[in-house]
């Protein structure tokens, strides 16, 4: 009876374990790629001119990732301006985010029959402030 019970209890709980592992990346992974769409629009809209603007945006995207435990390489930050020129009162600042989130402890030998990362992606729409100073 013993040996039955540790080999079912190691049969559930190591798929349980992994389960949680891999979902709780996942997680990290919305939470880091949301937070680096909203943080560089925020950055990119608060720019003083387009010059520095670009450079804002990825430094504020790539401390968010880095918050997150993920590297700046992993992501892609794209960058657009809605109706109207960049940066002009009332205009909008559309930032597309894209993070592949590796998959825990996949074999090498598995990694052409699964997948081995997720993309998540996030979009975010910043409005530039309508009251600024038209550059």
């Amino acid at each position: 009876m013993t040996v039955e019970v540790a080999f079912l209890l190691v049969l559930l709980v190591v798929p349980l374990f992994y389960l949680v592992g891999t979902l709780g990346r996942l997680q990290a992974g919305a939470y880091a790629v949301t937070a680096a769409a909203r943080e560089a629009g925020r950055t990119f809209a608060t720019a003083e001119d387009l010059d520095s603007a670009t450079a804002r945006a990825d430094a504020a995207a790539n401390l968010a990732l880095g918050a997150h435990g993920f590297a700046p390489e992993d992501a892609a930050v794209h960058l657009g301006c809605g109706a109207g020129t960049c940066l002009s009162p009332g205009s909008t600042v559309i930032v597309d985010a894209e993070l592949a989130v590796p998959l825990p402890l996949v074999p090498d030998f598995m990694r052409s029959a699964v997948p081995t990362t997720i993309t998540l992606t996030a979009q975010h729409v910043e409005p530039v402030d309508a009251f600024r100073e038209g550059r």
